[in-house]
């Protein structure tokens, strides 16, 4: 059983509702397809298990071995709401939106639950030790499902996990009277505890706290309240909670690193596509497959906002010339001030120069801090700004080396 540590996004291929609608069953709950955990668990011990090929199954020819392990879908146990999130593509410089760069997309909510089953056939210790890390990389925030899993999305909670063993054929009326859904009650689950997994990645914890007002607007509608009081709204889950994105966070952070990096002649475009992740839209092929193209290797977190108040605010566009308001200017936001939130940030650790990486990544939270760096929108008028209470790379504090302002100190003994 797992919970939704963050917005899920596993699309259907249909365009009904949105660009990207999400996979639902019949009874119209959403659904996790077992193609979604193959995918991101194969690759995951590609890179860590030796022994995959056998593991997973092959076809070599006339030679072909099944797969030992058994994926299975997961089906929602909890109530979910479906929210509509609008992303958009910025030009770097007028930060306005990119043409033909917007686009929306179904995602559950944090905290559905779900189940799942997994079935591990002929599987020798080693392999059953190597999903259960699997397992530990998810429940530490490292292996996600679905898409823009590196922009906050995907991130899942295990809240429990049994299992149940059979060695066949003595065992067979203990299979044949196992009931697999029975999660909770069948004789035969017994608890498993995960290992804590070897960590892949550098983690920066921030701790932030509004200087003002944030404005991250949705233009979804979700009840006649929202269209009577304000215009937008900013963005928030369906329980009122107001939320930050990874994909904003990413923006944000991505254009200042470029700023900072820019510095140096010439630009290091290889070393940004690296840390960055890249698609080349310049290839003439058709094929996604044989498209050139990288994913980041920066991670951001989903922020919760809390412990600020939400207030509607009424503004209009002033002619210069006449100093009267101009016509079909006026409008209404609800919006939220002086709020908390946290912020984690996932560093992959085959970054190609990581000490480079992160001083430039520290200088772009040093400008966070400071003020020199907003998040969202209106951020020409004072939205947007935080100050950084608490700082810590790895679980180690480093909130007053961050205050002086000391990069090297920031960033020194660094290892994943």
């Amino acid at each position: 059983k797992f919970r939704l540590a963050s917005p899920l996004a596993v699309g259907s291929g249909e365009t009904i509702h949105t660009d990207s609608d999400i996979i639902l069953d019949s009874r119209d709950c959403p659904v996790i397809p077992a193609a979604a955990f193959a995918g991101v668990i194969r690759h995951y011990l590609d890179i860590e298990c030796n022994d995959k090929t056998e593991f997973f199954g092959y076809i070599d020819g006339e030679k072909s071995s099944e797969s030992k392990i058994k994926f299975y879908d997961a089906i929602s146990v909890s109530d979910s709401y479906i929210t509509v999130r609008d992303s958009v593509a910025l030009k770097s410089e007028e930060k306005v939106g990119e043409e033909g760069a917007k686009f929306d997309q179904q995602a559950v909510e944090t905290n559905a639950e779900f189940i799942t089953l997994f079935e591990l056939s002929n599987a020798d210790e080693n392999q059953q030790k190597d999903f259960e890390e699997a397992l530990s990389a998810m429940q530490a925030g490292f292996l996600r499902i679905g898409s823009k899993t590196s922009r906050g999305y995907g991130q899942i909670e295990i809240t429990d996990l049994k299992k149940a063993e059979f060695l066949l054929p003595g065992d067979r009326k203990k299979w044949l009277d196992f009931s697999p859904y029975d999660f909770d009650s069948d004789a035969y689950y017994q608890p498993v505890i995960l290992t804590e997994t070897s960590s892949k990645f550098i983690k920066i914890h921030l701790e932030l706290k509004q200087k003002g007002a944030v404005s991250i607007r949705s233009y979804t509608v979700k009840n006649k309240e929202d269209i009577s009081s304000a215009d937008y709204m900013q963005l928030a889950t369906n329980d009122g909670v107001p939320v930050i994105p990874g994909t904003s966070w990413a923006g944000a952070f991505r254009q200042r690193f470029a700023e900072f990096l820019g510095n140096e002649q010439p630009f290091d475009k290889e070393f940004f596509n690296d840390v960055w992740g890249f698609v080349d839209d310049t290839s003439q092929t058709q094929d996604k497959e044989k498209q050139a193209q990288q994913k980041s290797k920066i991670y951001f977190s989903e922020s919760r906002l809390s412990d600020g108040d939400s207030k509607i605010i009424t503004r209009t566009s002033i002619d210069r010339f006449s100093a009267g308001i101009k016509s079909h200017a006026l409008y209404t936001e609800k919006t939220y001030y002086h709020g908390s939130c946290e912020l984690d940030i996932h560093i992959k650790d085959n970054v190609k120069d990581m000490q480079k990486c992160m001083q430039i990544l520290s200088a772009v939270i040093c400008d966070l801090d400071r003020g020199y760096l907003a998040v969202g929108g209106l951020t020409s008028v004072g939205r947007g700004l935080f100050t950084v209470e608490k700082f810590f790379v790895n679980e180690d504090d480093r909130t007053e080396v961050l205050k002086s302002g000391n990069i090297q100190a920031m960033t020194g003994g660094l290892t994943a």
